[in-house]
């Protein structure tokens, strides 16, 4: 038993099994803010579709049992899936909203998954780490999110595109993804949502909608979300600094 004077057991012992955790990969987004005719993530990035690499990391970071690719309704067959992932891979159509897509993905997760692991399939160069530290993370409260803490000054915008003031930074957080909750809990989330007629820009704010605690683990700043051309760019700058540092 742990006391004051001892650390206790690592929190990482208590980790569910990868059977227990499955994974829901919203993709349904049309990408209109990056043109073109190939929806962005089916564009090719260091020599893959772009969305294999959150499927790759999702798969290396040994926390996840079971993946549910969520997809545009009528695209089911445009991607191939990796067939070295070495475990399963459903695939299904999404909804008009983001929160329609994951409580789609949720829905066809495998019955004895417990934990859900939302991630953005715009966000391809997901630390595998990190999926282990939201999982953690989401173990005290049943839910967590990754995020970055605001460094830059934020201004508030006003008519005529003057700045109306400075918002204090302390406290506030960019949300990235994966976010994390054990699946029963966010079944709920979604559920109050559609029946109150609620929309979340993410799976946290709508946890938080229903009381919800759920705990900020720190994000990467590679784990970025591709949404525009530059971001792609900038995506596959990443990619090949980590290739030459000898990371994945």
């Amino acid at each position: 038993m742990a006391t004051e004077s001892s650390p206790g057991p690592r929190r990482e012992e208590t980790l569910p099994p990868p059977s227990r955790v499955g994974a829901v990969v919203p993709a349904a987004g049309r990408g209109a803010r990056l043109p073109g005719a190939v929806p962005k993530q089916f564009r090719p990035l260091g020599g893959l579709p772009l969305l294999w690499h959150p499927l790759y990391r999702l798969a290396r970071s040994g926390a996840v049992g079971s993946i549910v690719l969520v997809l545009p309704p009528g695209s089911l067959g445009a991607l191939g899936l990796p067939k070295d992932l070495g475990l399963s891979v459903q695939v299904t159509e999404g909804g008009a909203r983001r929160q329609d897509s994951v409580e789609r993905g949720l829905f066809a997760l495998p019955p004895e998954v417990e934990w859900a692991v939302v991630h953005d399939g715009a966000r391809p160069l997901l630390p595998p780490a990190l999926v282990r530290a939201c999982l953690e993370g989401a173990l005290e409260t049943g839910a967590s999110l990754a995020a970055l803490p605001v460094s830059d000054t934020v201004k508030r915008g006003g008519p005529g595109g003057f700045a109306e003031g400075t918002v204090p930074r302390d406290g506030l957080w960019l949300a990235q993804t994966p976010q994390v909750a054990r699946r029963e809990l966010l079944e709920k989330a979604l559920r109050a949502a559609r029946d109150e007629g609620r929309e979340g820009t993410d799976e946290a704010a709508l946890l938080e909608a229903i009381g919800v605690r759920v705990r900020l683990v720190p994000g990467d700043p590679m784990n970025l979300k591709v949404t525009r051309p530059e971001d792609l760019a900038l995506a596959e700058a990443y990619l090949a600094l980590s290739k030459e540092g000898g990371g994945a």
